[in-house]
């Protein structure tokens, strides 16, 4: 950013916390990475900017600079709302993981103009797809991606003399489990994960998600829109997601603990209705 003490600057609001009796501060994905900035003044009833900060909202920011403190929002004004997730429990808890998600591989000042849209785009799906499961399993693919830490789902990274490729939708009759090895970063070919059963960070990786994260990782979004997943399958791409992502952060994502437990409470439910 420049040095004028006046800025603007797109912002998604991921994070929000109170500050003192009416202020409010605001963690932002911007083009220009992440951001912290004060809304001062946003929690009286009479604030004008506060419908236009509100959580997964992308906004037009105007902001002051304040050497050695927080910048200071001085106008705003909302472009996408993104209503939808705020107003629907199961879409906006999705929402929560992805800018949770976010808001724990970036730092201050970190991120860009791709990771921006990634998470826009990502927002829009949440409101209009009805598939939000591959919604998040894309997301995760890329965003790793953008910070550093995508999965090699290609080539095995056990310990081989020459390059491995893995094609588990390509090896005929092969139903051996794949691996996936967090510590060296992405996939283990059957063979190297036969060896590696007693490693406990290793986990088996079935060829149907192996094949299925491939394609995540290929994109684009709109290839795979439309795609019949099975909800098993979907169920495995997450449990092994979520370790690898256990295991880079050191601990495991909030929101994507309570999306697993709002899911599981209303399969329940369902599962109830038609007893």
């Amino acid at each position: 950013m420049s040095n004028e003490r006046l800025y603007r600057t797109e912002g998604i609001v991921i994070r929000r916390r109170d500050q003192g009796e009416a202020d409010r501060v605001l963690t932002l994905c911007t083009p220009q990475g992440k951001i912290e900035v004060v809304a001062k003044g946003v929690r009286k009833i009479r604030s004008r900017k506060a419908g236009h900060v509100e959580l997964f909202s992308r906004s037009n920011f105007v902001v002051s600079r304040v050497p050695y403190s927080w910048d200071i929002v001085s106008q705003v004004e909302t472009v996408e709302p993104h209503a939808v997730l705020r107003e629907d429990l199961t879409r906006g808890a999705y929402a929560r993981y992805v800018v949770e998600l976010l808001d724990c591989f970036f730092a201050q000042d970190e991120g860009g103009p791709a990771l921006f849209d990634l998470l826009d785009r990502t927002l829009t799906w949440l409101c209009q797809e009805r598939d939000l499961d591959l919604v998040v399993r894309f997301y995760e693919q890329h965003l790793l991606g953008l910070a550093g830490f995508r999965p090699e789902l290609f080539r095995c990274v056990g310990e081989h003399a020459a390059l491995v490729l893995l094609s588990p939708r390509g090896a005929q009759g092969e139903r051996r489990p794949y691996g996936l090895d967090p510590a060296r970063g992405g996939a283990l070919c059957p063979k190297c994960y036969d060896g590696c059963k007693g490693v406990q960070t290793v986990v088996p990786l079935s060829p149907a998600a192996l094949g299925f994260l491939q394609e995540c990782q290929r994109g684009p979004y709109t290839r795979l829109r439309g795609q019949s997943v099975a909800p098993a399958l979907y169920a495995e791409a997450e449990r092994v997601m979520q370790h690898y992502i256990t295991y880079h952060l050191e601990h495991s994502v909030r929101s994507g603990v309570f999306l697993r437990q709002l899911r599981w409470e209303k399969g329940t439910r369902g599962s109830e209705t038609t007893l």
